[in-house]
């Protein structure tokens, strides 16, 4: 699959899913894990992609989800970070945040590499969710978004 095959089943994986994502936005300890089954059962039932989660990239940190096209790397990893509003400065910058999952994210070697932000609409604006909703994050790399009644996700092809 190229890039905009990609980018056109997440697209379509997180519009299927915006009439419960509302809802699991609200559940903090789980929200990621729900959101990346949700996308590798919509690949699997809609376009026949097997989708995984959890695969090792150094450092004891593993991608989100990814697909496997041979036996030493894969066609597609992904990493998905859900902030908002709410959320601490650090997250954005420093050893556990954006910053480090795409700089890490950039070092796997792949086909296809994506970074998506989920940034739920509920909350009331902060100067944290501006810069999550605003900030360009991979410098000269396009920015899709995908705008839910639940969520604003931004999604970046590396």
């Amino acid at each position: 699959m190229d890039s905009a095959a990609w980018l056109s089943l997440i697209k379509r994986a997180f519009l299927s899913m915006d009439d419960r994502l509302g809802q699991v936005l609200q559940l903090s300890s789980c929200r990621e894990h729900w959101i990346q089954a949700e996308i590798s059962l919509y690949a699997y039932y809609h376009d026949r992609v097997e989708i995984w989660t959890d695969l090792p990239i150094g450092e004891n940190r593993k991608a989100d989800i990814y697909t496997i096209a041979g036996t030493d790397c894969s066609s597609m990893v992904a990493e998905i970070k859900c902030l908002g509003d709410s959320s601490q400065s650090k997250c954005l910058e420093g050893s556990w945040s954006i910053r480090s999952d795409i700089i890490r994210l950039q070092e796997v070697n792949c086909e296809m590499r994506l970074f998506v932000l989920i940034i739920p609409h509920s909350e009331q604006e902060t100067a944290v969710g501006l810069k999550l909703r605003r900030e360009p994050w991979i410098k000269d790399i396009e920015c899709h978004t995908v705008e839910l009644q639940s969520a604003l996700v931004r999604i970046w092809s590396l």
